[in-house]
């Protein structure tokens, strides 16, 4: 009795064990998202999660924060929020979002980026990664540095009724440069079939080193840098179920609108 008490109790422990590191596979695979960026290009800035939420699925990502009051830098496992002014604070686990993207970062592929020229480039090298290791894949990048000119932006918060964002950004974002400054950024690549749900490409967000400042990165140049990449197979969704949700015209082609509110 004693020898089969035993067995079962091995076989539970193992059992056990086996599921729970195949959940921890299953969650360091999946790229997490909030709602579609779509939504928020047409001014949904409603709440649709909240930081606590995020933590529970990453512990890597971007985003922004309800009503666009700055932008969501997810490093280490920490969620940063660098407001208009490009300070950087540390929201609570009950402050709200509309949109982000999240996951569990591995350092799956490592390189060293030397003579970072512009953010063009930048992506040019990081595209030649991609395309060696799965184009229709996501990846998260990191990239650590000493980098010779920044150039990124954040946003006031806007107030109701809400513009779209390519009209908001207009009047409402500030622009900052930095040199001679070290600092991570953290990017999303999304593959071309992503284009109704996210942008397709890279898109990056910038903190400095003391955690101080950051934005959306718009421009960069590095002699050299540190980048890892962490890929990813899965992809999980959360949606609104909020009326004003579900009456948007998510269909609505917003290509235009996403570029120029990636690159201006």
């Amino acid at each position: 009795m004693k020898k089969l008490f035993f067995v079962l109790t091995m076989f539970f422990i193992l059992t056990g064990c086996s599921q729970h590191y195949s959940a921890n596979n299953a969650s360091n695979k999946t790229l997490f998202q909030i709602s579609t960026l779509q939504a928020l290009m047409q001014g949904y800035y409603y709440p649709s999660s909240t930081v606590g939420e995020l933590k529970e699925n990453g512990d890597f990502g971007i985003g922004c924060f309800e009503a666009v009051n700055g932008e969501l830098i997810m490093l280490d496992g920490v969620v940063y929020q660098a407001i208009h002014d490009s300070s950087v604070l540390v929201p609570d686990n009950n402050t709200t979002i509309p949109y982000a993207t999240v996951a569990f970062f591995n350092n799956d592929i490592s390189a060293e980026f030397e003579n970072i020229t512009s953010i063009d480039n930048l992506k040019e090298q990081l595209d030649n990664i991609v395309n060696k290791n799965g184009r229709n894949l996501f990846y998260f990048v990191r990239i650590d540095g000493a980098f010779d000119k920044l150039t990124y932006r954040s946003e006031y918060a806007q107030k109701e009724p809400y513009k779209p964002l390519a009209k908001a950004m207009e009047t409402d974002q500030t622009f900052f440069n930095a040199e001679n400054e070290t600092g991570t950024i953290v990017g999303l690549y999304c593959p071309d079939f992503m284009d109704k749900l996210n942008s397709q490409g890279w898109h990056f967000h910038y903190i400095n080193s003391s955690k101080k400042n950051g934005g959306h990165l718009l421009e960069v140049s590095a002699k050299k840098a540190t980048v890892q990449l962490s890929k990813k197979t899965k992809f999980e969704m959360k949606l609104s179920e909020k009326e004003n949700f579900q009456k948007l015209p998510l269909s609505k082609d917003m290509s235009k609108d996403v570029h120029e509110v990636e690159t201006k």
